[in-house]
């Protein structure tokens, strides 16, 4: 439902936001008078959409200011357990009035049941009235939209069968370029009944439901003012999913866009970058997309195509800029082209990545600096760009800096410091720590002066909450390991306390209530049942891949578990542990090679470097195929067989001794998860299968979170804790799990 009316969730929006102070919150954390926090607060957590991996004080994006500074929107959206939604408002601000008590205007709310974001990518067009962005109103595809900030008038711009998934828009509005998901196609026909299929790239899944799945890759389309029509742009390689208004030049004329190249040239192998050397390690069929992104040149007018830059592209989206006259185009954190140049510069090519500026008329290319930068925005006046310095994706634990390089007629220089295009308006940043949910502030940078434009969750001064630490240690070896802890609410130093390992990442500087994805996470829910909860980063890009991989993950586990027990603060037999993801595998590895006892663990949705996962999406997904070759060592065919047996999780299911509860998100995932389900069952070792039909990988819906988050409560409490849930819903659950504990103890 799409409503320019308040909606509930929508109530938070305007004078209500400005609710509970720093102390209030604070007073929250650990203290026994409030009601316990449950997974159901988490799911009802109001979120500044586009800050959930923010760090203190980061500018993350999340406002948009319009062209003549003088509105900015932000987005705020909160899951409705009982519409099983996640409800989305879009607030107006007027920049002027923001170190004012300032009252947003509540332009548009919309309801999303599907696993699309109700709101999403927003940009202003040149006139500062028009606003666009991405939206998907109940369970239909996402389109695009329109909405006039001065009269609320709503247009939509797609009215496509499959999810619009990025757009970019030129500085006018006059182009338009989007990404449309491809369509399911019908597989069995006449000719196939009369005749057969002969199975080239058909995944399982779409021979048993008749039906081509969707591709990985979608489809470009351009629209150009002067006649409205969609028309399709082809590519050489296959698109990757993401634009940005960035990448499409301001004049319309031309769009750079990263693919997937199907080859990747030998001379790449000598780059020094872990994840090319990852990509090495690959063996894939020939015409495979091979995970290696490069940039294309595309011309939205005659539709012609070509490579941009022959070196390797990186995944963010945000290392695009064009000139504001479409001459030319900044690439940031690019590699450059290795032929071609003397031995120094060749070296320092390998090791370096650049942002550099391409000439649209003669491909020329010219260095602008050496680093891990991101172009924000080049102002046309005094040819000064500004780049976002990055820090480390993982942890966020650094506030943002700011470079400045000036084009001048002898070539590009840095500038030691000046004054910002945008100093005159406030910056809106996030702040929030490990214990403090974030509240939006409006900062003047030239004086400092902040004030409080949102503080989205009152009632966090109403809930107890466990304390949250970044714990650090060192294990032999000399090798560094760190994560985030958090402590039960009734948390008595001495006591030692069952503990969950949340296996897939922590973020150092940012209020987590479940855990950095949300799939089978509930750190603070399981605080509140007396938990110790320990989330773990994932580990070093240069072990992923390697036959090191999973004895590294485990090695990491049991340095935790024997950590903390030294410390005297947990009961070493009364550990679970959680694998997501490509931690699945990891989670695996451990229950079949560990000699550390776990007394329950869950894995939701992952690969896991088994035989069958291996053969049943080998003929659509190599590349998943190549990742546990890389894993194990071998291929599983003859000698290298031998290795598997050894190394690959599933044929170790007779060591088993923990009960483990399996997540399987979708039909794909059903499949990927059976080798597990079914060999323990054979062994009558004690194992739960839960089906999640419609959700996706990362959980958005309400009521899948729900079943994932809270049943991940639900099974820990029951075998490390010996405790039920008394809800009468719940009866058939407990019941199962009965006889799996009687099972277990045969």
């Amino acid at each position: 439902m799409l409503s320019l009316e308040m909606s509930l969730g929508v109530c938070l929006g305007l004078a209500a936001l400005a609710l509970a102070n720093a102390q209030q919150i604070d007073s929250a954390v650990g203290s026994p008078a409030n009601r316990p926090f449950t997974v159901a607060d988490a799911i009802r957590m109001n979120k500044i959409s586009g800050t959930a991996f923010a760090a203190v004080n980061a500018k993350s994006g999340f406002a948009t200011f319009s062209p003549n500074g003088r509105w900015f929107t932000i987005v705020v959206r909160r899951g409705n357990i009982e519409r099983n939604t996640n409800d989305y408002s879009m607030l107006l601000f007027r920049t002027a009035e923001v170190f004012h008590h300032p009252r947003p205007r509540l332009l548009l709310s919309i309801s999303s049941s599907s696993n699309n974001a109700g709101i999403s990518d927003l940009n202003w067009l040149e006139d500062s009235d028009t606003i666009l962005f991405l939206a998907s109103r109940g369970s239909e595809p996402t389109q695009l939209y329109a909405v006039r900030r001065s009269s609320g008038e709503l247009h939509t711009l797609t009215n496509r069968r499959t999810s619009v998934t990025s757009y970019a828009v030129s500085k006018g509005g006059q182009t338009i370029v989007y990404a449309a998901e491809r369509a399911e196609g019908k597989l069995i026909g006449e000719s196939v009944l009369r005749n057969g299929l002969h199975v080239s790239r058909e995944s399982v899944t779409s021979l048993l439901r008749s039906r081509l799945n969707r591709a990985d890759s979608p489809n470009l389309f351009v629209i150009k003012h002067n006649d409205g029509q969609s028309k399709q742009l082809r590519t050489l390689d296959e698109a990757d999913m993401a634009l940005s208004s960035s990448m499409l030049s301001p004049d319309g004329h031309y769009l750079v866009v990263k693919t997937d190249m199907s080859k990747i040239p030998e001379k790449w192998r000598e780059y020094q970058d872990p994840i090319i050397q990852q990509l090495f390690r690959r063996t894939l069929p020939e015409g495979f997309p091979t995970g290696m992104l490069h940039f294309e040149l595309i011309d939205t007018r005659t539709g012609l195509s070509e490579v941009l830059l022959n070196s390797p592209a990186s995944y963010e989206i945000s290392d695009v800029l064009w000139s504001p006259d479409s001459k030319s185009v900044l690439l940031c954190n690019a590699f450059l082209p290795l032929s071609g140049v003397e031995s120094k510069e060749s070296d320092s090519r390998r090791r370096s990545r650049y942002a550099v500026e391409i000439t649209v008329s003669d491909s020329s290319v010219v260095k602008v600096a050496e680093g891990n930068l991101a172009a924000l925005h080049w102002n046309p006046r005094t040819a000064i760009v500004q780049f976002e310095v990055r820090h480390s994706a993982e942890d966020g634990t650094d506030i943002p800096g700011y470079a400045y390089y000036q084009k001048g007629a002898e070539g590009w220089r840095q500038l030691s410091s000046v004054s910002s295009p945008t100093e005159r308006q406030p910056e809106i940043i996030a702040e929030q720590d490990l214990n403090f949910p974030p509240r939006v502030l409006a900062v003047d940078p030239r004086t400092k002066r902040h004030a409080v434009l949102l503080e989205p969750n009152s009632q966090f001064a109403t809930l107890r909450l466990g304390k949250v630490q970044k714990i650090d240690w060192i294990v032999a070896g000399g090798r560094h390991i760190s994560g985030g802890m958090y402590l039960p609410t009734d948390y008595v130093a001495g006591t030692r306390y069952p503990l969950v390992i949340q296996t897939h990442g922590f973020r150092e500087k940012t209020f987590i209530v479940d855990g950095p994805h949300m799939t089978a996470s509930a750190a603070q829910p399981l605080a509140n049942k007396g938990f110790i909860v320990l989330q773990l980063r994932d580990i070093l890009p240069e072990w992923v891949e390697t036959p090191s991989e999973l004895q590294r993950a485990m090695q990491e586990y049991e340095d935790a578990i024997d950590y903390l027990d030294q410390q005297g603060m947990v009961d070493r037999n009364r550990v679970g542990i959680v694998g997501f993801s490509r931690t699945c595998m990891y989670v695996k590895y451990a229950l079949t090679h560990s000699t550390h006892h776990f007394a329950a663990a869950i894995v939701s949705d992952g690969v896991d470097a088994g035989y069958v996962q291996y053969l049943l999406f080998y003929n659509v997904d190599p590349l998943g195929a190549a990742d546990s070759e890389a894993v194990i060592g071998e291929a599983p065919f003859g000698k290298g067989l031998r290795q598997w047996l050894e190394e690959s999780p599933g044929f170790g299911l007779d060591r088993v001794q923990t009960p483990l509860q399996i997540q399987a998100l979708g039909a794909d995932s059903v499949l990927t998860e059976w080798e597990w389900f079914a060999g323990l069952k054979r062994l009558q070792k004690p194992v739960d299968l839960v089906y999640l039909p419609a959700a996706s990988h990362i959980l958005v819906k309400p009521w899948d979170r729900l079943v994932s988050q809270q049943g991940m409560v639900d099974w820990f409490c029951f075998w490390l804790k010996g405790e039920e849930d008394p809800d009468a819903q719940k009866a058939k659950q407990y019941a199962l799990w009965r006889k799996l504990r009687a099972q277990s103890r045969q």
